[in-house]
């Protein structure tokens, strides 16, 4: 048997390029990663340092303080900033500063003005009668004057200046018959006024009786309770010594 001539031997394969080798493939991509990244990060840090400068400005502050107002300058910058907060996605801070205006006022009231005021303590005293009392007239001594105008009370007569106490306090037990008050000046022709205020809380003055100047006041039906009296003088300024009488006869004027 013959054979024929052997046959050839298998083609040996080509060499792979270097380049396309697994590893070489992982450091060009990182090559070029890194060729995309460094403009990138340039492009943020520049960025944050116009950032920085644009917040670094100064802004006037007002204060005010017991109604005067003073200016004055503060620098805000990005390392002494009182609230920073990220708004974009390049990581951009912005810093702002808040300034505070106080204000203070002073308020002023008024006193409301000084009044007759019968819970007051009176000036000369206080007693109790009753209905036959003796010695009838009673007296008590009284010095007229205060300043309070009495004019307030919108009373006919009410007039005069005295003092918010009452100069004297009346509890009176009668039986419903005639109660009189009046004053007598030591001093003829001093002008008094005569304010009592009744047990039902009404107002009755008296400037003058029978064109004299001493007042007095009658009560025909007197009721019980307490009688508040003041003796007010006519003029402002003016104290007139005399003697408040109360009595049930109708003989007894000043």
């Amino acid at each position: 048997m013959s054979y024929g001539p052997p046959p050839p031997p298998p083609p040996t394969p080509a060499a792979t390029s270097w380049w396309r080798s697994p590893v070489a493939l992982f450091l060009i991509g990182i090559l070029i990663a890194a060729a995309i990244a460094v403009p990138i990060v340039l492009i943020v840090l520049g960025g944050d340092d116009d950032t920085s400068a644009a917040s670094s400005t100064t802004r006037p502050v007002t204060t005010t303080s017991s109604g005067s107002s003073t200016t004055a300058s503060s620098t805000a910058t990005s390392s002494s900033t009182t609230a920073s907060s990220t708004t974009t996605s390049s990581s951009t801070t912005s810093s702002t500063t808040t300034s505070s205006t106080t204000t203070s006022s002073t308020t002023t009231t008024t006193a409301p003005p000084e009044e007759l005021n019968w819970s007051l303590d009176p000036n000369f005293g206080e007693d109790s009668l009753s209905t036959g009392f003796l010695p009838d007239p009673y007296a008590v001594a009284v010095i007229s004057g205060g300043n309070i105008d009495a004019s307030y009370l919108m009373e006919q007569d009410c007039r005069g200046y005295a003092t918010a106490a009452p100069d004297f306090h009346l509890f009176w037990d009668g039986a419903g018959g005639l109660l009189r008050f009046f004053f007598v000046a030591d001093t003829p022709g001093e002008d008094t006024v005569l304010i009592v205020n009744g047990p039902a809380g009404g107002w009755f003055c008296n400037d003058d009786y029978l064109a004299g100047a001493d007042p007095m006041l009658d009560f025909p039906s007197a009721s019980e309770g307490t009688y508040d009296i003041w003796v007010a003088s006519y003029n402002e300024g003016e104290n007139v010594a005399g003697m408040l009488y109360i009595t049930e006869s109708p003989a007894n004027t000043p």
